[in-house]
């Protein structure tokens, strides 16, 4: 698998050098789009290629089968630094019991701001300030059917809250599979939002036409690949939904050391679909994470950042803090 992974560092570094990154022209359209950020510090460092991952707590978030590689509890605190007032937390949870059955709880926090101004005219001054936030709580269970292929379910509770406007809550379900090729090759598939929405419950709220959303389905597919000769880890996954058509996303992880991990990746849009006349979008990642052993256990320190898709030019910066305790 050496050639794959040579490709797949090629075109990493290819975007780095000559990738332009544009504004989102999707943001803001879709229900919860905050989701789109994704969460995990390795994950979001390698440009969201997350499906065939395994052994990592935040494989509740991106493929719930990927949670079949747990070899003990794994606690995950993620903070997000936004332009424009906004907020972006994770934390979560991972553990398995006798190795058969494999479980998780993540929360994730967002707002637009406390600050947003309401205006029912044309006017220097706002009428009102209010705030808009948004949690989403998942549980994932997961279980292998063999030594090979395992099965992941995830149950998502939404909650948006704007002002004293309007108020939603909504429920939603991702299905994930993974297929163990070889020791170091893994296949992983997610059917993502099943049937997943949000119902507000104010006929003032801006969906006062339509008080029910629902969040589009996605459909998504990955290969993970380790060289232990090479220290590197490669992904690749293709996302493909009904509103913002194929996304492609490439991650790469070198270990140059043990208690060292550098990571990169991209990821696209707008290829197939998005606002009339718009551009394809190629955003790109980076980080580093130091590991620090604590006696059998494991404390893992990651950094990554990312281009803001709706702040055009400005960068997104993360830090996670990850607990595994074998």
């Amino acid at each position: 698998m050496k050639t794959p992974l040579a490709l797949l560092a090629g075109i990493i570094f290819f975007v780095f050098v000559d990738g332009i990154a544009l504004a989102d022209q999707q943001g803001g359209q879709r229900p919860a789009a905050y989701l789109e950020l994704g969460v995990g510090g390795m994950q979001d460092a390698m440009g969201g290629a997350a499906v065939a991952d395994r052994n990592d707590v935040a494989c509740g978030f991106w493929n719930p089968a990927g949670l079949t590689g747990l070899r003990g509890l794994q606690v995950e605190d993620q903070y997000t630094l936004l332009a424009l007032n906004q907020q972006l937390n994770y934390l979560a949870f991972a553990n398995s019991l006798r190795d058969k059955f494999f479980y998780g709880v993540s929360w994730i926090y967002y707002s637009a701001g406390n600050d947003i101004e309401a205006r029912t005219g044309p006017s220097l001054n706002p009428d009102s300030i209010f705030s808009d936030t948004e949690m989403t709580f998942i549980g994932s269970i997961a279980f292998r059917f063999d030594p090979r292929w395992a099965f992941g379910l995830n149950v998502k509770v939404l909650n948006q809250s704007i002002g004293s406007y309007s108020s939603a809550v909504g429920f939603g379900e991702d299905l994930g599979l993974q297929y163990r090729m070889s020791r170091d090759m893994t296949l992983g598939f997610v059917i993502q939002d099943v049937y997943s929405s949000l119902t507000f419950n104010s006929s003032t709220s801006s969906s006062s036409n339509d008080p029910q959303q629902i969040i589009p389905t996605t459909l998504k597919a990955g290969i993970t690949d380790h060289e232990e000769q090479w220290n590197l880890k490669g992904s690749a996954d293709l996302d493909w939904s009904q509103d913002l058509g194929l996304e492609p996303h490439l991650g790469l992880e070198w270990r140059p050391l043990t208690a060292i991990a550098l990571r990169g990746g991209v990821w696209a849009e707008n290829l197939t679909a998005g606002a009339s006349g718009g551009a394809a979008l190629v955003y790109f990642t980076t980080g580093v994470a130091v590991l620090v052993p604590v006696g059998s256990d494991l404390i893992e320190v990651d950094y990554s950042m990312m281009e803001d898709r709706i702040d055009a030019g400005a960068l997104i910066n993360q830090i996670a803090v990850t607990g595994k305790f074998l």
